[in-house]
């Protein structure tokens, strides 16, 4: 069962007190943290009380110094620590780390209570993820296909977004995210709050970015080997074999024109916001076209966010196909589309209530659609 749940005031009120014993003693030690306990003094847990307390039973031993734990890795991320044994070694034997986390007990929790929280957090089950871990894979090499300058590798299942546009629409795609509770994590706690400060713009008609980036994985693309190829002499076997990251695949960055092996991360972003801010995020792999993660990401920030009216879709030729466009009619969103490398550029190109541009920004759209609902007038 999850403990009590101490609100933000509390925790600010209790952080001023312990700071202020440090005052004199450890001064430029609190000059040095000074950015990293203003992030933690603004992060407002409270709204994660909903999402985190139907992960605990009702019953059993209360658990607590779950909100210390979330504040202490993020204090671990700012101090550009990676390893959680570490900083968890570190922050029991720092009485300013602890009290800068703010945990509620005598004692600063162990690894095994991080790693319990980060377990829960991530709906998938870990026994399924070390099976795939221990599981034979065969081995895929690097491909020798070369593509063009700013060429998207071509979706590996033609008509799926046609397909899954219809499941949409008809409430019947399905809601498989393991980072569901991390998504819920990024609105509540910080994108609700950015846009009560006004740095989303103006969330009655917000404009979002939707784009996918190359995410290398620290695993290895060979993998580990277990059969007798190289006793035999054998040096090129295309044997299965073990891979520390099962999830990692090959993909094509069309930035950097080059082949990577990991995953995509997908972001849509607030673009009226000065500073770019994310409010969805998710990794994919990286052989999935963006055309199909895109669906899912628009179904995903209406089903999050039902405090902000999305109005403007921007995005690249990945997502210029129709069953995108169907889409973002049914949610009621202007598209602002860069069209595909691979289409011929009429002027009649026939996109349905769109506005287009070229490789070198010259615009096109339907001559009867009016500039006034863009809101371009």
């Amino acid at each position: 069962m999850l403990r009590n749940w101490q609100s933000h005031s509390d925790y600010q009120q209790h952080l001023i007190q312990r700071l202020s014993a440090y005052d004199q003693k450890e001064k430029s030690r609190l000059r040095e943290l000074d950015k990293a306990i203003s992030k933690l003094y603004l992060l407002n847990l409270d709204n994660l009380l909903p999402i985190i307390k139907p992960l605990y039973p009702d019953f059993g031993r209360p658990a607590k110094n779950q909100q210390g734990i979330i504040r202490s890795l993020t204090l671990m991320l700012d101090q550009q620590e990676h390893s959680i044994t570490k900083w968890a070694k570190k922050v029991q034997h720092d009485q300013l780390l602890f009290d800068i986390c703010g945990f509620d007990s005598d004692k600063a929790p162990g690894v095994g209570s991080y790693y319990d929280l980060l377990w829960r957090l991530w709906l998938a089950s870990h026994k399924k993820l070390l099976k795939r871990i221990r599981n034979l894979r065969p081995f895929s090499p690097k491909p020798n296909k070369r593509f063009k300058p700013n060429q998207k590798l071509p979706n590996k299942h033609p008509g799926i977004v046609r397909k899954l546009v219809n499941r949409t629409i008809k409430c019947k795609l399905p809601d498989f995210r393991p980072e569901k509770i991390l998504q819920e994590f990024l609105a509540r706690c910080l994108v609700d709050t950015s846009a009560q400060m006004g740095l989303l713009g103006d969330t009655s008609k917000l404009s979002v970015a939707f784009d996918g980036s190359s995410y290398n994985s620290g695993a290895s693309h060979y993998g580990t080997k277990v059969c007798d190829c190289h006793s035999k002499g054998i040096y090129n076997c295309t044997c299965p074999r073990h891979f520390s990251d099962p999830e990692a695949t090959w993909g094509w960055d069309s930035y950097r024109n080059q082949w990577f092996y990991g995953s995509t991360l997908f972001t849509v972003t607030a673009s009226d916001s000065p500073y770019d801010l994310p409010i969805y995020m998710r990794i994919v792999q990286a052989n999935r076209h963006d055309s199909v993660t895109t669906i899912f990401a628009l179904r995903d920030i209406h089903s999050i966010y039902h405090n902000l009216t999305f109005k403007h879709f921007i995005a690249d030729g990945a997502m210029d196909n129709y069953p995108t466009y169907d889409l973002l009619k049914h949610y009621n969103m202007i598209p602002f589309i860069a069209l595909d490398s691979r289409s011929k550029l009429k002027f009649d190109y026939p996109h349905p209530d769109i506005l287009c541009f070229d490789n070198k920004g010259k615009t096109y759209m339907p001559r009867w659609y009016p500039l006034s609902k863009l809101g371009l007038q």
